[in-house]
């Protein structure tokens, strides 16, 4: 099946770029969410003391000497920075092969490589750990030369260089390179080297710290990345608009009760997974609202939509699915086994003005989920190995 071409854009591009250099940890892979709790697990086992990763959010970015530096400072932890290290590395050597894509990060690069745009990684890992981290993802292979470490520059971020180094390597000017970056320090230097800056959000850094830095362009996810408003090539992979979110996720549980929320107050029910079933794979899957398949027992696959994430509008502690099935139920069916496999993106998680406004928002979900699914491209997956097949 040939894709669809994107709509035209509403306005100019927003820089006329010509490449794209992206940080590693948190952009690419999921390694960050590793070194948290690598670094909760040293600080309370060998030291008895507690570690908070939203309060270290400005450490996130910076060599690993320098981050240490700074945690034992203020920690007042009894140790060097390389008593530290050697403690901490061999951990985290063990744990890289664990690394998952960041959702969306293989499709973006795929997608640049493709079309001709010329790529870089600027990290501030150690060049020995890019083996072990990178192992597991084929597309890395597609940077080629084209990556630049904290062992190739002199001043790790938030200086420029390591930027100034990457648009060297690429022959690009740094007003034309476009930078996604997770990291206050990282979009700090982005914008010293003179590059457009693009925060990627995480659940760690604080929304003060990412105001503190000025990224020029935020996106709460990859799948959100639009290459033509940056001048380059457009994705020509989108399905019925929207972003197909492969490989799909597979979520198995027992429909419990919600908010209790979406029947009363929105109109619009959800069947809900017990949050703590898969809290350690929504922790790599990024907030929005998606579209799929779900199968209540061993009944027939109906189409969904889903919210992952928080819902800004209620303002959720913790990451949740809410699937709402595209299907009229006779009952409730608490105690039922409800399988989903989330198949495309449709669009970022929003706050809204008022209830109203989210209630439209989300019949808008609805209507392009159902528009979607009926494309051949998403009917195939409706036999994925993770639905008990009919009868």
């Amino acid at each position: 099946q040939k894709a669809e071409q994107p709509p035209a854009m509403s306005g100019p591009p927003s820089i006329a770029a010509k490449g794209v250099i992206f940080d590693l940890d948190g952009v690419l892979i999921d390694s960050e969410r590793l070194i948290h709790e690598v670094t909760g697990a040293i600080v309370k086992d060998k030291f008895g003391k507690t570690y908070e990763p939203s309060k270290f959010a400005h450490l996130i970015g910076r060599s690993p000497p320098e981050a240490v530096r700074a945690l034992i400072d203020a920690l007042e932890l009894p140790c060097t920075v390389d008593e530290y290290l050697e403690v901490s590395q061999p951990m985290l050597g063990s744990a890289w092969a664990q690394c998952s894509d960041i959702p969306g990060a293989g499709r973006l690069v795929k997608h640049l490589h493709a079309a001709g745009v010329p790529i870089a990684v600027a990290t501030s890992s150690f060049r020995s750990a890019l083996a072990a981290k990178t192992q597991a993802h084929d597309w890395f292979s597609l940077f080629a030369d084209r990556v630049v470490t904290s062992d190739d520059v002199q001043r790790s971020k938030p200086e420029p260089d390591i930027f100034l180094c990457a648009c060297e390597k690429l022959g690009i000017s740094p007003k034309e390179c476009v930078v996604i970056e997770d990291s206050p320090s990282g979009i700090i230097a982005a914008n010293a080297a003179g590059c457009y800056s693009v925060a990627l959000l995480t659940d760690c850094v604080p929304t003060e710290a990412y105001d503190s830095a000025a990224p020029r362009e935020r996106l709460a996810t990859l799948f959100g990345a639009d290459p033509a408003s940056w001048g380059l090539p457009p994705f020509g992979d989108l399905v019925r608009g929207t972003a197909p979110r492969l490989p799909p996720l597979r979520l198995t549980g027992t429909v419990v009760k919600g908010f209790g929320r979406g029947s009363k107050e929105l109109g619009i029910p959800t069947a809900n997974l017990p949050a703590s079933a898969y809290a350690e794979l929504l922790s790599s899957t990024t907030c929005g609202i998606y579209h799929g398949w779900a199968q209540v027992d061993d009944g027939p696959v109906y189409g969904m939509v889903a919210s992952v994430g928080r819902n800004p509008y209620y303002n959720n502690e913790e990451k949740t699915v809410e699937p709402h099935i595209l299907n009229a139920f006779p009952q409730d069916f608490y105690g039922s086994t409800l399988r989903l496999l989330i198949v495309g993106y449709i669009r970022p998680e929003s706050n809204f003005p008022s209830l109203e406004a989210l209630i439209e928002a989300i019949h808008g979900d609805i209507a392009r989920a159902r528009d979607a699914l009926s494309d051949p491209f998403f009917q195939t997956f409706r036999s994925d190995e993770v639905f008990v097949p009919q009868k």
